[in-house]
């Protein structure tokens, strides 16, 4: 292993500063004029035979410098397949499976996901640094309620890092109910966690007199509306073998049994989600025949609609008069070639190219984007536009 490379690593490890420099580098090239910079002379050689292993330290341009580097060949010159394969959704379906733990109170279960030396952390309690210890406070917990549920608003991975923001659903021995916003953060190694850490107050649980207003939901948007619940745990226990076996096994979620009684979501129906992508079909053919009013009747009277970082538009009159005027002014919508079509409960995604005609100059621009409808029934109750817009204003 070329020296030049640890001495760089070692250097990079003990300075943030320059931690920050590699990690801009977004080209083998750059990476090498960097490290010069620095004071270290690196070869390409030396770069595409030694970095891939310390991907954590020198950022994303490690697959890129390998690629570009050495294409066809690994460190001994024969055909070489990426060392390491990108599985999205791992680590989430990783968090998914402990959050059923949870909520079918079974903390003996809970602990099996922690290595042998975890850091556990809920709130401002004691941080937990075994695996007895988290199975106690798991234990304490749950005795204290009837039922908890994980209502997640978004989750990602970034390296061995799972982000997760969501509303947790508790509910009393008295049956009262209370939804909380929590962000939790795991750090994952092989198949286990060697941390979570949870940043939420959880005190209203435990006394009723804190009032907790409705706008404090992660699902809350703006003007008081509320994004609906995607209900991904629901489907988790209805849809994943993990956790149709574990419900078969006398393992079901504490939200069926006390609490609420919820009915563990069953997949949709194929009938229902062909009625939903029709619906959206019938909606881009009204928006382009510029029929107003047909395209109200596919909208929700609460809808929410918003185009990249622009400000979002709420009802169907306002979204209708958003669409009516950017036609006269800025741009018509004639078309588009869908690439792509990912359907869940009550969620449709399309990856397109949209075609449009400046009005200005009568000039005919593709945008390519990623549409994601949210329904209730067959009316589109949230809808966001993922696209750079700028060739309007170009």
């Amino acid at each position: 292993m070329s020296n030049n490379v640890l001495s760089l690593l070692e250097a990079a490890l003990e300075n943030p500063s320059l931690q920050k420099q590699l990690h801009t580098a977004t080209n083998p090239d750059r990476f090498v004029n960097i490290a010069a910079e620095n004071g270290y002379s690196l070869s390409s050689d030396e770069l595409a035979q030694t970095l891939g292993q310390f991907h954590v330290v020198f950022g994303q341009v490690v697959d890129s410098m390998l690629e570009s580097i050495a294409p066809n060949a690994d460190m001994n010159g024969n055909d070489r397949q990426p060392k390491t394969e990108k599985i999205s959704g791992t680590n989430v379906d990783l968090v998914k499976r402990l959050f059923s733990r949870g909520e079918a109170f079974d903390p003996a279960g809970f602990v099996t996901f922690f290595t042998d030396n975890p850091v556990y952390q809920f709130g401002n309690f004691d941080v937990c640094l075994d695996k007895q210890a988290i199975q106690k406070s798991a234990e304490n917990f749950f005795n204290q309620i009837n039922a908890v549920y994980h209502e997640i608003k978004m989750i990602w991975e970034v390296g061995d890092l799972v982000f997760v923001e969501m509303d947790v659903t508790y509910w009393r021995k008295d049956n009262s109910e209370i939804s909380l916003p929590c962000t939790d953060i795991f750090r994952v190694e092989g198949d286990k966690f060697s941390e979570l850490r949870i940043f939420m107050d959880v005190n209203p649980v435990f006394d009723p007199s804190i009032a907790v207003p409705p706008s404090a939901s992660v699902l809350t948007a703006s003007a008081g509306k509320t994004i609906i619940p995607p209900g991904t745990m629901k489907r988790h226990f209805a849809e994943h073998p993990e956790g149709k076996q574990r419900v078969a096994n006398g393992y079901a979620p504490k939200w069926s049994i006390a609490g609420p009684v919820w009915a563990i979501a069953e997949p949709e129906t194929n009938a229902k989600s062909v009625e939903q992508l029709n619906a959206v079909g019938d909606l881009s053919q009204a928006i382009m025949a510029e029929d107003w009013a047909k395209v109200k009747t596919y909208l929700t009277d609460d809808i929410f609609y918003k185009v990249g970082s622009g400000e979002p538009r709420y009802g169907r009159q306002e979204v209708v008069d958003f669409f009516a005027d950017t036609f006269k002014t800025t741009a018509v919508f004639f078309g588009h070639k869908v690439r792509k079509i990912w359907q869940e409960q009550d969620i449709i995604s399309l990856e397109m190219d949209a075609y449009y005609k400046l009005v200005p100059s009568g000039r005919q621009v593709t945008i390519s984007c990623c549409d994601i409808y949210r329904m209730r029934g067959n009316k589109v109750s949230e809808w966001r536009v993922y696209a750079d817009m700028s060739p309007w204003s170009n």
